[in-house]
């Protein structure tokens, strides 16, 4: 049932607060990665003017990282038993179960990416970059889909949620590697869904798009273009393992995301509210732009938690401006100081136009209910950056894609502060666990319509840990001694 006055929203939202804890049927897991049956599979190019796109994808979804894993207890320290090799993806997902699916639409078909063999399966043939007015201009477009079930048979109804933010963590790697390969790159958010999603031949109730992104090589540069074939429904090739409907076992993330498939109202226009009169201020110093694309490989999700040095005010300072660095939203984002040089630990709201921290009551979530690994994580972590948002309100004035929107921008908010934080050798991961009642009463939300969207802890990592990462560039694996776990 559709709906565009935020009731899919408010109900989705009900369901997922009242969720359980509950043992994990493993059994029901489906494949992690996708691929295409009789279909021509075509190798990305490493050499020539388009080895970007083979540059893009492996840095986006493409199997980068092996790790040589100790078990581990539940708060990650490490414990007798077998060791295990675990391959993963360069962005951060929820359980590392990685739902996201890649399609690149170029001038001569629209393929998928079969993360597997670094390669490109055709799924449609033919030009159909004019299928949406944002790609037309473009040399080529990615589009990002949520299989629902790879994470929704673990997190049930909440996997939505995991799902739009780590759309929007690869929405944010995916603007720092197109800076750093020359391109010009851009993020759709509000678009047709129905439209996309039978361009793909996905079966919605199972799969859906949730964000497209355009790439060009550059000014001056006219994109290729071919005859293209007209759809018809007949000439979509079919996945080897169909992924299954959730309409009837995760009823709440099913409705919501058919309630997202339509446009949404633009958001408001929000004047950004600079210190309150006689509020305590803490100002934080200019600080220079940072590289994002050297934190891509360094970015690792720590095991064990943080040892326990303090961050410098500046790297804060770094860190705050590189989370945000367009114009704000839909989202605040608010920072909990437990360890940073020359400030008091508190309960901070961040205002980017006045480069300042303003509140300060304690920072005490650790009362709330979270994970052992997350107790554990916050005995050295030295921050953490909880971006803030009102999801009632925005569904109920811009309908139930504002959530998505909403959930996307908070997943790019927390990746870019995870990128700057592991630019400056520091570590950052985010523990979902960390936003509930309590973290919203240290916050000052509580009743009121915000809520905290996600908590991304920072501090410095132990020098070494139950893990042995290999991250690789091309086939060639640099082993480097690291803690990761998504």
């Amino acid at each position: 049932m559709a709906s565009t006055t935020g009731q899919a929203t408010r109900r989705y939202l009900e369901a997922i607060d009242q969720r359980q804890p509950g043992p994990v049927d493993w059994t029901l897991a489906p494949p992690r990665s996708k691929q295409y049956r009789d279909t021509t599979r075509t190798a990305l190019p490493t050499t020539g003017p388009d080895a970007w796109r083979g540059d893009l994808l492996r840095g986006l979804l493409g199997l980068t990282r092996m790790s040589w894993k100790h078990p581990t207890n539940a708060a990650g320290r490490a414990i007798s038993g077998l060791r295990s090799v675990e391959v993963s993806r360069p962005v951060p997902s929820g359980g590392a179960l990685y739902p996201i699916e890649a399609y690149l639409a170029d001038d001569m078909a629209v393929h998928h990416y079969d993360t597997v063999h670094h390669a490109l399966e055709t799924v449609r043939d033919g030009d159909h970059r004019n299928a949406f007015p944002a790609t037309a201009a473009a040399d080529a477009a990615v589009i990002l889909s949520a299989v629902f079930w790879r994470n929704g048979f673990k997190y049930r109804d909440f996997a939505y949620r995991l799902a739009c933010q780590e759309t929007g963590a690869l929405c944010a790697q995916a603007l720092v590697l197109a800076e750093s390969l020359g391109l010009n790159a851009s993020i759709h958010l509000d678009f047709d869904g129905e439209r996309a999603d039978s361009l793909l031949g996905l079966d919605s109730t199972a799969e859906g798009t949730l964000a497209i992104l355009t790439f060009s090589l550059g000014t001056g540069h006219a994109p290729r273009r071919s005859a293209g074939v007209p759809s018809n429904g007949q000439d979509v090739a079919q996945p080897t393992d169909p992924p299954i409907s959730i309409t009837r076992s995760l009823p709440r993330l099913a409705e919501l995301h058919a309630a997202t498939r339509t446009p949404c109202a633009p958001p408001s226009s929000r004047s950004r509210q600079a210190p309150t009169p006689g509020e305590p201020a803490i100002s934080l110093p200019q600080v220079a732009d940072l590289d994002l694309a050297r934190g891509i490989p360094h970015r690792a999700s720590p095991l064990n938690g943080y040892s326990r040095r303090p961050l410098t005010t500046t790297e804060l300072a770094q860190i705050l401006a590189a989370a945000r660095p367009g114009a704000q939203t839909t989202t605040d984002l608010h920072v909990l100081v437990w360890n940073v040089t020359d400030m008091p630990a508190g309960a901070y709201r961040y205002d980017r136009d006045w480069r300042a921290l303003t509140g300060g009551g304690p920072p005490a979530i650790e009362a709330g209910p979270l994970r052992a690994n997350t107790r554990h994580a916050l005995c050295g972590a030295a921050a953490a950056l909880v971006p803030v948002g009102a999801p009632l309100i925005e569904a109920a004035e811009r309908g139930d894609l504002a959530y998505r929107l909403q959930q996307t921008e908070t997943g790019m908010v927390a990746h870019r502060a995870a990128l700057a934080a592991a630019a400056l050798g520091l570590a950052g991961r985010i523990h979902s666990d960390g936003t509930n009642p309590t973290t919203d009463a240290v916050l000052g939300l509580a009743d009121t319509p915000r809520r905290s969207l996600s908590l991304l802890l920072v501090g410095h990592p132990y020098p070494s840990g139950p893990t042995l990462m290999c991250r690789s560039d091309r086939g060639v694996t640099a082993p480097t001694v690291h803690n990761s776990k998504e």
